[in-house]
């Protein structure tokens, strides 16, 4: 049964994988000590307020969990450029996001992840950091497997970056500048290599309509894992979960994970 605590949401910044600092959102429930507190990470070239993200984040809240989301370097409200990331620097700004809440709140004992979102903090639970050692239990959403499978974004800027040049990508109708380095890194991450002996509680959702994401990913996501493994469809709904009835069969899926 939903406890519909009130959500009160503080704007904080801490820094990032490079020092420069990270916008975030922390929310929470009002007047009340949290169950627990939680990271939740967005989708590539994405920010914390994308609906998925935000709104889940709100309703784990409503029942609560606090949960900070935050802007990647180079994205949303956050410093940095984003050319100059990849996907290794998004775990360590996951990283980096559990270290502010280790010091100023709690650990973090849950990490929650949109698409390429979910698999970094995947990887990110595996990492043997200290602010991440309180970690019991990942939630992917709508996520790939492998970070490789985000470059089928890249179409006609692959054969430039692939000559070792500069380009430009665009997502959702937004266009991002990427370097040849970005390829490189999410070419060489051997996620498989990265899961070995991994043993967390994984809840991996899936959207029956998603247009971006496999069906076959969120089985491949819970095949790296030894420990407890939840799959959950929600059928009809996109890759953001954007219809509202989608995102709360979600919201619910994911709540009574947490409490079985």
């Amino acid at each position: 049964m939903s406890r519909n605590y009130r959500v009160q949401s503080r704007q904080l910044l801490f820094p990032g994988h490079n020092g420069q600092s990270l916008a975030a959102t922390l929310d929470y429930p009002e007047g009340v000590e949290p169950l627990e507190y939680a990271l939740m990470s967005h989708c590539f070239t994405c920010t914390r307020q994308t609906l998925t993200t935000a709104r889940l984040s709100r309703g784990l809240a409503r029942n609560g969990i606090a949960i900070l989301r935050f802007d990647f370097t180079g994205l949303g409200d956050s410093q940095g450029v984003f050319a100059e990331t990849h996907f290794r620097s998004m775990i360590e700004d996951i990283a980096c996001a559990a270290e502010f809440l280790s010091k100023h709140y709690k650990s973090p004992s849950l990490l929650l992840g949109h698409s390429m979102g979910g698999t970094a903090s995947l990887a990110a639970a595996q990492l043997g950091e200290a602010s991440l050692s309180a970690v019991r239990r990942v939630v992917t959403l709508a996520s790939p497997a492998s970070p490789e499978h985000v470059l089928h974004h890249f179409g006609s800027a692959m054969p430039l970056l692939e000559q070792g040049k500069d380009a430009e990508i665009s997502v959702a109708g937004r266009v991002h500048p990427v370097k040849p380095s970005f390829v490189d890194d999410v070419e060489s991450y051997d996620m498989s290599k990265q899961m070995t002996g991994f043993d967390l509680d994984v809840l991996a959702a899936r959207a029956g309509e998603d247009e971006l994401v496999g069906a076959e990913a969120a089985e491949q996501i819970l095949a790296y894992t030894q420990g407890n493994r939840c799959l959950v469809d929600i059928d009809g709904a996109d890759h953001l979960f954007s219809n509202r009835d989608h995102a709360t069969q979600l919201e619910r899926a994911v709540l009574n994970w947490l409490r079985d």
